[in-house]
C-alpha cells in the first residue's frame, strides 16, 4: 500500500480528533503525523516541504460546526413560458 493511501486512511480515521485540534485549518500529513498546520495553504505547504521534503499530503479540516447556506432564489417561471 502506498504512503499516500495510508495517510489518506489515517486522515479519515482520525478526522473527528483533527476537527477538535485543527478546526478550519489546513494540515500537512506524512506517515500518520501532522507535520504542519495553519490557515494559509501556502505557508502550510512551505513548512511541510521544508520539514519533510516532497512526499506529504494536505487536507482542509472543517470545524464540524453546523452551518446554514443562505440562498436567494429567483422566480424564473415566466422566463420559460412559451413565446418569450
Amino acid at each position: 500500500m502506498s504512503r499516500a493511501v495510508k495517510d489518506f486512511g489515517w486522515l479519515n480515521s482520525h478526522y473527528s480528533e483533527l476537527q477538535k485540534t485543527y478546526p478550519n485549518m489546513y494540515i500537512a500529513v506524512k506517515d500518520g503525523k501532522v507535520v504542519a498546520y495553519g490557515k494559509d495553504f501556502g505557508k502550510v505547504y512551505d513548512e511541510a516541504k521544508e520539514k519533510v521534503g516532497e512526499d506529504f499530503m494536505i487536507d482542509y479540516i472543517l470545524s464540524g460546526e453546523p452551518f446554514v447556506l443562505k440562498v436567494k432564489l429567483q422566480d424564473n417561471r415566466n422566463y420559460f413560458q412559451k413565446g418569450k
